[in-house]
């Protein structure tokens, strides 16, 4: 059956045949509605291909539009004169010699406007005009340059890249025979560790359940003592009161033994604990900082970019192919 479009004039010629020759009210209606909206003035809100989405943009009239646009013109251009003051002085502190104050004008300066000369300027004084790359592996630097521009990366790894790949193969010549001797001793004492908690927990728990016991005898016999003229509930409120209180002294002397216990239990898992662990957790931060000066930041797992996909995009498929598969 073929298919014919009509438009607006032929739609409003069938209308006044089906009414007697009489304009319809829905369709004068409509009509001075499309006027209306064609009357209506047409904003739009253009950005340029380099800018991203901006949710609070978005609902803003003309005029809202214009003053926000203005004053995030106007930080910019107060952020760039800061980031300029900044370089300016640390460009100064540099040529004097004064690398660690320069280093933190550069750093303030990176902080009012991103720039590669400026990141290449705070790297060049962290290294102490690169003569010196020991600041690079304390770790919250190491982490910085790690997600460093390729470009300031291969400039300081140009100068000190052989140096720091031996200080690697040398951390980790000396952090492996530690690593063998670390965890066996871990693991001969975690053994005994274990058993010394458990028998400490065991006595508390039976001094806390005769604590209870004695307590409950004290109210119950206490109940007692203006029911009946007899000395015995006396007596037994007495005597689960000394109870009570033994247990008492008794229930705090297997608490600290079992903190204690438990302490060691603990201290046995942190490296720090004996000279051995020490010195292996400090080859093991050196070798951490070391892996991400020279390697960069690890990159994000596969599984989890797949999970920053649209799921619409992978899971939705179109009608036709349905059909073909069926």
């Amino acid at each position: 059956m073929e298919e014919r479009i009509i438009d607006k004039d032929e739609l409003r010629g069938v209308k006044r045949k089906r009414t007697g020759g009489e304009e319809d009210a829905v369709d004068e209606l409509s009509t001075d509605a499309d006027a209306a909206d064609e009357g209506m003035p047409d904003y739009t809100l253009e950005f340029d291909e380099g800018d991203g989405y901006d949710e609070d943009l978005v609902g803003l009239t003309p005029s809202q539009l214009q003053e926000e646009l203005e004053r995030r013109e106007r930080l910019r251009e107060e952020a760039h004169a800061e980031c300029v003051k900044y370089l300016a002085s640390g460009e100064e502190k540099f040529a004097a010699g004064k690398f660690r104050e320069a280093e933190k004008d550069f750093s303030s300066a990176l902080e009012y406007e991103y720039s590669e000369e400026s990141e290449e300027r705070l790297y060049a004084a962290m290294t102490d005009n690169y003569t010196d790359a020991q600041r690079l592996l304390i770790p919250d630097n190491a982490e910085r340059f790690a997600d460093a521009a390729e470009s300031v990366r291969a400039r300081v790894l140009d100068v000190f890249g052989d140096s720091l790949n031996e200080a690697r193969q040398a951390a980790e010549a000396e952090a492996q025979p530690l690593r063998g001797v670390v965890s066996a001793g871990q693991e001969e004492r975690r053994g005994p560790f274990a058993e010394n908690k458990k028998y400490y927990l065991v006595r508390f728990l039976a001094v806390l359940a005769a604590f209870a016991v004695f307590a409950i005898g004290i109210a119950v016999s206490s109940s007692f003592l203006l029911r009946t003229q007899s000395s015995v509930p006396t007596i037994l409120t007495i005597t689960f009161g000394v109870l009570t209180f033994a247990a008492f002294v008794v229930l705090i002397f297997f608490a600290r033994k079992l903190l204690v216990a438990a302490r060691l239990c603990r201290d046995n898992e942190r490296l720090s604990s004996t000279e051995e662990g020490a010195q292996l957790e400090e080859l093991e931060e050196r070798l951490a900082c070391l892996a991400l000066v020279l390697d960069g930041a690890p990159e994000q797992d596969a599984d989890d970019e797949n999970q920053d996909e649209d799921p619409d995009e992978t899971s939705d498929a179109s009608p036709d192919e349905d059909a073909d598969e069926n």
